[in-house]
């Protein structure tokens, strides 16, 4: 069973996810905030990590700088995101996430579809 972090400020939504993930078989931990998630990253092992971008104390671009300069850099990101211009989505994928998904273009069960297309791309089980 993969093991997932979701870093999302919105409660509704990361209780929803959290709840769809779970019935998809994945292992999740939550984060509110970005210093609570990037402390939970580093102190798991996750498999993915599922980052929104805006986000109280640490936002989602310096998270993605912090696993990318260090031993977490192996950790696939997939960003949920509403921000959903070209630079935005440009500047997370050079610093290294691997997929953009814009959350309100995406209902719940297709952000679940998504990531399990990626897993198993990936080969995570």
């Amino acid at each position: 069973m993969a093991k997932l972090i979701i870093i999302e400020d919105d409660p509704f939504l990361l209780s929803i996810l959290a709840e769809k993930l779970k019935e998809a078989g994945f292992g999740i931990e939550t984060a509110i905030d970005g210093e609570d998630g990037l402390d939970k990253i580093k102190a798991g092992n996750f498999d993915l990590v599922l980052l929104d971008m805006v986000l109280p104390k640490i936002d989602g671009f310096k998270i993605l700088e912090e696993l990318r300069g260090g031993k977490l850099k192996k950790i696939p990101v997939i960003i949920l995101s509403n921000l959903y211009d070209k630079n935005n989505i440009d500047k997370a994928i050079l610093l290294g996430a691997k997929e953009y998904i814009v959350k309100a273009y995406n209902t719940p069960e297709e952000i679940v579809l998504k990531i399990k297309s990626f897993l198993n791309k990936e080969g995570i089980k």
